[in-house]
Parts: structure tokens; C-alpha cells; sequence
């Protein structure tokens, strides 16, 4: 789990899908990330099973859209306690 969240741009991505699915388009504005770096990081958290993905077509123009699964909720969740857990013991 802490090398999925050690990568800021995975995190960014993360942060924005737990408010709900986002297409590919969306979460570039969002990060502000290169369209190649963004989507070496989505397939990263595809292959471990934090995202999915959904690839249609609108018109002639491809368009994938991301969501988090089960796995990323859980584990993003127990991360930010955690992270908590820390603050809590800082003077």
C-alpha cells in the first residue's frame, strides 16, 4: 500500500475519484499532469486494482472514464487514518 500513495500524482488522482468517477480530461485539469505521466499512473493504479476503467466512444472521440474500485476506497481510507493516527501524536 505505501508505494501507491508515495507518488504525489497517484495521490492527486485518488483524492479526485472519492468524490466520484472522472474522465480522462478531468483529471489532467485536475492534477495538472502530462497526458503520458497521467496515464502511466492510471494504468499503474489499474494494475493494482485501485481504479477501473471504462473506454467508450462519444461520437468518433475515444473517452475513458475512472473510478475507484472497492480496494482503493478501503485502502485510501485506511491511509488517511493513518495518517491521522500521526497527527494525533505530534505535540
Amino acid at each position: 500500500m505505501p508505494e501507491v500513495f508515495s507518488n504525489k500524482l497517484r495521490l492527486s488522482v485518488i483524492s479526485a475519484l472519492i468524490t466520484g468517477e472522472k474522465d480522462f480530461t478531468e483529471l489532467k485539469k485536475y492534477t495538472e499532469a502530462t497526458s503520458g505521466n497521467l496515464g502511466a499512473q492510471l494504468s499503474k493504479l489499474e494494475e493494482w486494482g485501485y481504479v477501473s476503467c471504462v473506454k467508450a466512444f462519444v461520437g468518433k472521440k475515444p473517452k475513458s472514464t475512472y473510478r475507484l474500485t472497492e480496494v482503493g476506497i478501503t485502502n485510501f481510507r485506511e491511509y488517511v487514518e493513518m495518517l491521522e493516527d500521526m497527527l494525533k501524536g505530534i505535540p
